[in-house]
């Protein structure tokens, strides 16, 4: 899962990076949006690095602040919680995260990529890093998570 956030990212550098200038005399068709496959690497130093990175960044996320029309996408939040509502498959991991929050309690989607190396399950009590990603049809704040520690 941290190694393919690394591999994106990594990707998405490279492929801007080799963007050639070249002038063509031809027309160019307008070019639809293509998505990244997820890659492993091995480059398991800078993964760690990323990870403790955001670790160190993340707040603790506030239901109230983030259950809004136009929540703040991208900040990086930690939430301690229970897994419930979990759809599992080969690259993403969506479940419902409820957690206790002064008087009342947080429900939040998560969407944990490629979980495929960690072991929970429905009712276990984890703590998820990851970025704020706006809200699901339903109007439940997303967190894109990249980390994910049981309890």
């Amino acid at each position: 899962m941290k190694k393919a956030f690394v591999t994106i990212l990594t990707t998405s550098f490279i492929l801007f990076a080799c963007g050639g200038n070249e002038e063509t005399t031809k027309e160019e068709k307008p070019k639809k949006e293509v998505n990244v496959e997820i890659q492993k690497t091995n480059d398991d130093n800078t993964q760690e690095k990323l990870s403790a990175q955001l670790k160190e960044e993340a707040t603790k996320a506030d239901f109230v602040e983030l259950n809004v029309d136009n929540p703040p996408n991208g900040k990086k939040v930690f939430i301690d919680g229970e897994v419930s509502s979990l759809i599992k498959d080969d690259f993403v991991s969506e479940f419902i995260l409820t957690s206790k929050e002064n008087d009342g309690y947080g429900m939040y989607k998560i969407k944990l990529l490629d979980s495929t190396d960690q072991d929970f399950n429905e009712g276990d009590q984890v703590r998820i890093y990851g970025g704020v990603s706006g809200k699901d049809d339903t109007g439940t704040p997303e967190i894109l998570a990249s980390i994910l520690e049981k309890k």
